[in-house]
């Protein structure tokens, strides 16, 4: 009769790197969680931002998503907005204070702040990318 030999558990399995690895991808989940939770209890949170091509330049809206979330604000939504001839960016305030539309305008280095409240939309601010922030973010 063959005796069959049982198989190690996957933990024992494991290097020395690979529980180095391991450990660090725990640690970094803890801290996200951790500094989620500290957020969310003292009230504060990222703006929640809405990015809307109106550029008719293709993939301008995710540029600027990536610009914006480099900068720590939560982009909760893309697409494009009703037209494709937006001459200037807009950054309207839709709930909250003009600060936040402000720290968005500067993270994206333009845009004009307008106040246009409406809570239905679920975010802090939209942003209606024009031609004016396609010409600054073509490349040299």
């Amino acid at each position: 009769m063959r005796r069959v030999r049982a198989m190690a558990p996957w933990y024992h399995r494991l290097n020395a790197l690979s529980w180095a690895l391991l450990g660090a991808m725990v640690l970094a989940s803890a801290s996200l969680a951790l500094r989620a939770f500290r957020d969310t209890a003292s009230g504060r949170r990222a703006p929640q931002v809405q990015v809307l091509n109106g550029s008719g330049v293709p993939a301008l809206a995710q540029r600027a998503t990536e610009v914006l979330r480099a900068e720590g604000l939560d982009v909760v939504q893309i697409g494009n907005a009703d037209a494709q001839a937006y001459p200037h960016t807009l950054v309207l305030l839709r709930r909250g204070n003009a600060g936040i539309a402000h720290q968005v305008a500067a993270a994206l280095g333009a845009g004009r702040v307008m106040q246009q409240l409406d809570a239905t939309l679920l975010v802090d601010v939209t942003v209606v990318l024009g031609r004016d922030y396609a010409r600054d973010d073509e490349p040299p």
